[in-house]
């Protein structure tokens, strides 16, 4: 049954919770039938089941095609890096199976910023797509406000994690707004792994953790924010637990530590080479036990010369 404004009586409407928006993008990108899409609402309604976990357990949802339309409509995971005349952000992930539960996004925004997430859900799969793409819908409407800032970023997609799958679902985030002009990075990172901040002038990288809970735990968890900022040659770089939890021939974990001294030892390459010095240094440490999840990077280097 539907209410007078087309929404459905046990799902507010989209414009108050972004989670129900996910089930209109399923259904008009055909990835559900609207009878599909009415099923889960009808489903919701009669059980409280959150609709997340209903389309998880009817297999509604083809994960292959799912995972083809968040990197294919939705740019989610792009293979080429973005450049400006100051900075380049690049991104790379190497998934352990054929579909990834690692999404990174780069989303230039109004007023000279630029959005970049990272995401790892646990689960993978259908999980992993479904909270990509409430990520991509939250940035594209907040893609011309000029004063959005991550922790109300986080906010959103914690609640909506939580009325779309329940607590049975968490993932880590980390959400960065860098502004072009003056090199700062807002940021919040969600049970991630530290930042890594490599200091030109200084010659080593330094750690930044944050302590915040993964999202999708609480629902009324406060996340808080914090920012640093990037001065010329610097570079930040944000990556999943696959990045240092892959175990050596010996059993001995691959480690941040290792990471670090990875990123010292590309850190002259062009980003993109770099990214790939990394996975192939963590590669080599791991051939005999392969990866230990899926693993990506995301890193933002301001140039030196410009």
């Amino acid at each position: 049954m539907q209410t007078s404004d087309g929404t459905s009586p046990g799902l507010p409407g989209a414009a108050n919770l972004d989670e129900v928006a996910i089930l209109g993008v399923l259904s008009d990108h055909k990835l559900i039938t609207p009878a599909q899409k009415q099923e889960v609402i009808d489903l919701h309604n009669e059980t409280g089941t959150p609709p997340g976990q209903i389309l998880i357990r009817k297999r509604i949802l083809n994960e292959k095609a799912l995972y083809k339309f968040i990197c294919k409509d939705l740019g989610m995971n792009p293979d080429k890096p973005y450049g400006t005349r100051s900075f380049t952000i690049a991104g790379l992930t190497i998934s352990r199976f054929k579909t990834s539960g690692d999404f990174y996004g780069i989303f230039p925004m109004a007023h000279g910023r630029i959005a970049v997430t990272l995401s790892d859900v646990s689960g993978k799969g259908l999980e992993a797509g479904i909270l990509a793409i409430l990520l991509a819908n939250l940035l594209r409407e907040g893609i011309q406000m000029q004063n959005i800032v991550p922790n109300a970023i986080m906010k959103r997609i914690n609640l909506a994690s939580w009325n779309f799958f329940g607590a049975d679902q968490f993932a880590t985030f980390v959400v960065m707004v860098l502004d072009l002009y003056s090199g700062t990075v807002e940021y919040c990172a969600a049970g991630s792994p530290p930042l890594l901040v490599y200091r030109h002038r200084d010659q080593y990288v330094e750690e930044v953790d944050q302590r915040n809970i993964p999202v999708g735990i609480y629902d009324d968890f406060q996340f808080k924010g914090n920012r640093l900022n990037l001065e010329k040659g610097d570079m930040l770089l944000a990556y999943t637990d696959g990045a240092f939890e892959a175990r050596g021939i010996s059993g001995d974990m691959y480690g941040v530590p290792r990471l670090k001294h990875a990123l010292m030892r590309f850190k002259d390459r062009k980003l993109s080479r770099l990214l790939s010095g990394l996975k192939g240094d963590m590669r080599r440490f791991s051939f005999f036990r392969g990866l230990a999840d899926d693993t990506s990077y995301v890193a933002i280097v301001r140039h030196r010369k410009r």
